[in-house]
């Protein structure tokens, strides 16, 4: 029986790109080669069925994509207190490619992180998520299957964070301030932006928190916004400052179920370039680290404490379950309470 024009012993041509399809010992490998090229296909085909062979036959091990290999990680863990922890790190990684475990680049992987960090997640928190992973590769290594190489663990140190000074807060609010234009759908763009940026510093919330808010957590009347955390932290109510009062009044006219109905999908683009070009312009000091969107939340949790709030009253502001997150704060309250002793102090000797 003569061979169809397009297969060609193990490949497959879909569109322009050749696919490969074969089996080894029951283990079946179907993935797409990348390239149009039939005999850079084949090549490519020879040389993934011998890596097959060496796995399956000599190793014994047994190729599993992605996605699957996440499901069978998270309900090997379903018996275990940290379950939802685990499943709400590996979800993010759903995001890559469904690829077989050992095909995943660490480009791919780099994304994900990226896409969190963008969105305003911890460096902590990136480096839980980074763990989960790495684990989960242990895991399918121990189920026999063939994995690829750990991700390179995150180095945090919790102590160390960047905080903006009320001037440079200001530099920035001006860089965003949308009454520099009068073109309607410019204005509208930059009047978004200039409202989250604010909502996030006087909430001291994730991007997450805000830009997911919908109009059934914000009670006008009563003066309070219930605040969705998430990563396992405590969900609460804050009360409303005056500009949170004002921007939420202002934008409860604007149709939607959501407090940001029309920025629901470029919120999460990992680039967020809108915010990294007004740090720029707002020439902010970045020697000590990048001014990234999560900072706001460090910034509202230092001017807060330098206001004279406590560090436990400071932990159930932001949602923290455990008071060891709220700690790495600490130094900023150990700096105020000195600068307070030596005030203290010459005010004692000046009366006597």
């Amino acid at each position: 029986m003569a061979k169809h024009a397009t297969n060609y012993g193990g490949l497959i041509l879909r569109g322009t790109t050749w696919h490969m399809r074969f089996t080894v010992k029951g283990q079946t490998i179907a993935e797409s080669t990348h390239t149009s090229n039939r005999r850079d296909a084949e090549r490519i085909l020879a040389k993934r069925r011998t890596e097959l062979v060496q796995e399956v036959v000599l190793a014994g091990k047994k190729p599993i994509k992605l996605h699957d290999g996440i499901d069978a990680f998270i309900k090997s863990r379903a018996h275990m207190a940290s379950a939802p922890s685990c499943e709400t790190h590996m979800r993010h990684f759903r995001k890559a490619p469904n690829h077989y475990v050992d095909r995943v680049t660490n480009d791919e992987l780099e994304a994900v992180i990226h896409a969190k960090r963008a969105e305003g997640y911890a460096e902590s928190t990136l480096k839980v998520s980074v763990n989960y992973f790495n684990a989960m590769l242990k895991y399918l290594d121990e189920q026999g299957y063939t994995i690829r190489k750990a991700m390179k663990p995150i180095k945090h140190d919790s102590g160390k964070f960047v905080w903006m000074t009320k001037d440079e807060l200001k530099r920035l609010y001006a860089e965003l301030d949308p009454t520099g234009t009068n073109e309607t759908s410019l204005k509208d763009r930059r009047q978004d932006n200039f409202d989250l940026i604010r909502l996030l510093y006087e909430t001291g919330c994730r991007l997450t928190e805000v830009s997911d808010m919908r109009w059934s957590q914000v009670d006008l009347a009563a003066g309070t916004v219930f605040i969705r955390r998430l990563k396992g932290s405590l969900s609460n109510t804050i009360g409303m400052t005056k500009v949170m009062r004002e921007i939420l009044t202002r934008r409860r006219d604007i149709p939607g179920d959501f407090v940001f109905e029309a920025k629901q999908v470029t919120f999460s683009n990992p680039n967020n370039r809108w915010y990294a070009k007004a740090v720029k312009r707002a020439q902010l000091d970045e020697s000590r680290g990048s001014i990234t969107i999560h900072t706001l939340r460090h910034t509202r949790a230092v001017h807060l404490l330098k206001a004279g709030m406590g560090l436990l009253e400071l932990k159930t502001y932001l949602g923290h379950r455990n008071i060891n997150s709220t700690m790495v704060y600490a130094h900023v309250v150990e700096d105020e309470v000195m600068k307070k002793a030596v005030r203290l102090t010459d005010e004692m000797e000046e009366a006597a």
